[in-house]
């Protein structure tokens, strides 16, 4: 069995296998077809799919045992259970396609300014190592007194063992606390507590809010019950922290009150994802608006996304830059005073 398949083959696979679905191919039909248009370990372990369907395996297992992005598995399990799977395979195939070509072009932005930062870092240990003792020698010659950037360049020079060890130190004090941390703490809690951290948390509300009301709507839209579509949700294999999330909404509605109300409740969805469902049950059309909201929410994760990449490759081109004039001053300056008493 392959250990992984590449994130192009899952992306097409999961498209191909979604079209032929939709076609009216049978699950095991439209694998044997795509069994034809693959070649060697993809060929094989496709062959091992069908037989692990034929022996009453879901769908949704087999992606998990080929090691697919969690993306797919997601959507296969809920598209296994509302019985839209071709929809949510094509889907998956074409967000993995996005993710993943979004990942690739924050790759090819900061490839450059890691080069660049990698070279300066370089030269500025060359400097540091060879050239700044020359100057400090000259500046004592003089009677010049180094400023306060070079002394700091100069402590980091006979102190970077005692550095090192302290990080070291560090880290072996933190990570086990931080890992400790997570066993005790609730998958609901370590979602609560990341939704409130700057920078990464407004990203994870607008994903999180994006995957509940989706596959609420699908499912919604499929027959499912309110509560049923709950229960799915709960059931959720790859989404540990819904399981608490579920039962709070639950409490809340045990005791009278509204769906909207227990999803105030949820501190890591957006506001405003009550708002459109307490109007969508209002309108009787609580599947079609949570489906528009979700799309929604996902159009705004990635404009945020592509705000950020913009953003990154900026913002380290001028880091590295004040650094470098840094460096350029603290070595000038003391220069020119010598020159000026020449």
């Amino acid at each position: 069995m392959r250990k992984k398949w590449k994130v192009e083959e899952q992306s097409r696979f999961m498209k191909r296998l979604g079209t032929l679905l939709q076609k009216g191919y049978t699950l095991g039909e439209a694998l044997e077809f795509l069994r034809l248009q693959f070649s060697g370990k993809v060929k094989d372990a496709i062959g091992e799919a069908i037989r692990a369907l034929e022996e009453g395996d879901s769908f949704y297992r087999v992606i998990r045992r080929f090691r697919f992005d969690p993306l797919c598995a997601v959507f296969a399990y809920y598209g296994e259970t509302h019985g839209q799977l071709p929809e949510s395979l094509i889907t998956a195939g074409e967000m993995l396609e996005r993710k993943y070509g979004q990942q690739a072009k924050f790759r090819h932005l900061l490839a450059y300014p890691v080069l660049l930062f990698a070279m300066t870092v370089g030269v500025f240990f060359i400097l540091q190592a060879r050239i700044l003792p020359q100057f400090v020698l000259l500046y004592e010659n003089f009677r010049v007194k180094p400023n306060r950037l070079i002394l700091f360049y100069l402590w980091l020079n006979g102190h970077y063992p005692q550095i090192f060890l302290a990080v070291c130190l560090l880290f072996s004090v933190l990570l086990p606390l931080f890992f400790k941390w997570g066993k005790n703490v609730s998958p609901f809690e370590r979602q609560k507590w990341l939704a409130k951290l700057p920078g990464i948390g407004p990203f994870l509300m607008l994903w999180k809010t994006y995957y509940f009301s989706f596959h609420l709507s699908q499912l919604l839209k499929n027959g499912f019950s309110l509560h049923e579509s709950l229960m799915v949700i709960r059931s959720d294999p790859e989404k540990k922290y819904l399981r608490e999330t579920i039962d709070r909404i639950h409490r809340v509605l045990f005791s009278g009150k509204s769906l909207p109300d227990g999803v105030r409740e949820i501190p890591f969805w957006l506001p405003e994802l009550a708002a459109v469902i307490e109007h969508g049950q209002l309108a009787g059309r609580l599947d079609m608006e949570l489906e528009s909201f979700s799309l929604h929410c996902l159009e705004r994760f990635y404009e945020r996304v592509e705000r950020l990449l913009k953003f990154v490759q900026p913002l380290m081109f001028s880091l590295i830059a004040l650094w470098i004039v840094l460096l350029y001053i603290s070595i000038l300056s003391p220069t020119f005073e010598m020159i000026n008493r020449l």
